[in-house]
């Protein structure tokens, strides 16, 4: 959750240390004082921590305020718990392992699957758990909760049992030694029979390149592809979100009144909503909206109308057999399964605000299939027709 959390050391006359994790509002998932109920209550002690109650309270606002904007993402944790005690679930994982447990059906055993957590700990061993340790333990957990397994009997008999493939990937090894040594004789068993999977890969020139010019971005291509090209993806078809203020990103523009963008210093985008129309049969609206004052029409897929038409389907561009619409429009083929075509050749026609366009093909070969069955109005990037190459 929004805050921000410190950790204060507080030193008395006996030099023995106490610290106390806080922060500066109290986030609703966790066991954490808000920091001004603990500066305030050391202040006149000899633990205090040396912080003023005046500059920390002068904060709270603009938390709250934050929060407020985040609310919609809350995981139903509204309220302070000191169950954290019992089963240790890292703050972040919290949260999100209660959406992996409604996702699973599993919400309503949510307090099971905690029980569960401390449980799965301890027959793994007590490890460290941060992300992806911490994500070993959650999905023991989970999988016990779901197939309704005693947890002492699956650490006495594990081969007995399905195991989660990262719980086999962390007890082969793949996340290194534990500090406190491996849970035996739970690891033997637990492996016995079992085809463990090694997940290496050699890093070739272009990576280890890569790792030097930019590190960040090459690493997290390496750990996390699929998250990876999502957000690759994303910023290419809408550019750098970040720019957006907050409330404006997720909760969009309002009407009749301007927001301001910042794109770097000395360049600012003024935007406003002017109107919103219905959806079409393909569940698009059509915004008029200003910028910098220009009236501009944008065409936006409203997710929350099931279209009339059929959802059409995308063109890979990483495929170059596949020839995707440049733009929206109404697309017309010319083409017929099985004809030959070459490079440049026509394919199809486009027709959007009375401007009319060829669209070709970049690879000569064989059409084989055609993705519309007549002229339809479709949007850029919908697969019009694919040629298998010579």
């Amino acid at each position: 959750p929004p805050g921000v959390s410190w950790v204060c050391r507080c030193t008395g006359r006996s030099n023995r240390s106490r610290r106390a994790v806080t922060s500066v509002r109290a986030a609703g998932a966790l066991s954490r004082p808000a920091m001004s109920a603990l500066v305030a209550s050391t202040d006149a002690t000899d633990r205090a921590t040396g912080l003023s109650l005046d500059a920390v309270c002068d904060l709270e606002p603009y938390w709250e305020a934050t929060r407020r904007l985040y609310a919609p993402f809350e995981s139903g944790l509204p309220a302070p718990t000191g169950r954290v005690y019992t089963h240790e679930i890292p703050g972040g994982q919290l949260s999100n392992l209660r959406q992996q447990a409604i996702a699973l059906g599993l919400g309503e055993k949510f307090e099971q699957i905690e029980d569960m957590y401390a449980a799965a700990n301890d027959i793994l061993g007590n490890i460290v758990k941060v992300t992806p340790s911490s994500k070993v333990v959650g999905d023991l957990a989970l999988h016990l909760v779901a197939v309704g397994a005693d947890p002492a009997e699956f650490a006495a008999d594990p081969a007995s049992f399905d195991v989660p493939d990262s719980v086999i990937g962390f007890l082969s090894g793949e996340l290194g030694d534990p500090p406190g040594g491996w849970p035996e004789p739970f690891r033997t068993k637990a492996l016995a029979g079992r085809t463990v999977k090694r997940h290496e890969t050699e890093l070739g020139e272009a990576d280890a390149a890569g790792l030097k010019a930019d590190r960040r971005t090459t690493l997290n291509r390496l750990l996390f592809p699929g998250p990876t090209k999502e957000f690759s993806e994303s910023r290419e078809r809408y550019s750098d979100l970040a720019v957006l203020p907050t409330r404006d990103f997720l909760y969009g523009l309002a009407s009749d009144d301007e927001h301001d963008v910042y794109l770097q210093e000395g360049v600012r985008l003024i935007l406003a909503v002017e109107s919103i129309s219905k959806p079409d049969e393909r569940g698009f609206r059509t915004v008029m909206c200003t910028i910098n004052g220009q009236l501009r029409p944008v065409s936006v897929r409203d997710r929350s109308v099931s279209p009339d038409a059929p959802t059409q389907e995308r063109a890979d561009p990483t495929k170059p057999g596949q020839i995707g619409a440049p733009f929206d429009g109404v697309v017309s083929p010319v083409v017929a399964v099985g004809d030959t075509v070459d490079v440049g050749d026509v394919v199809a026609t486009i027709e959007a605000m009375k401007m009319e366009a060829s669209i070709t093909t970049s690879v000569a070969g064989t059409v084989e299939r055609v993705a519309l069955d007549g002229p339809r109005s479709i949007e850029g990037g919908d697969l019009v027709v694919v040629v298998t190459p010579a």
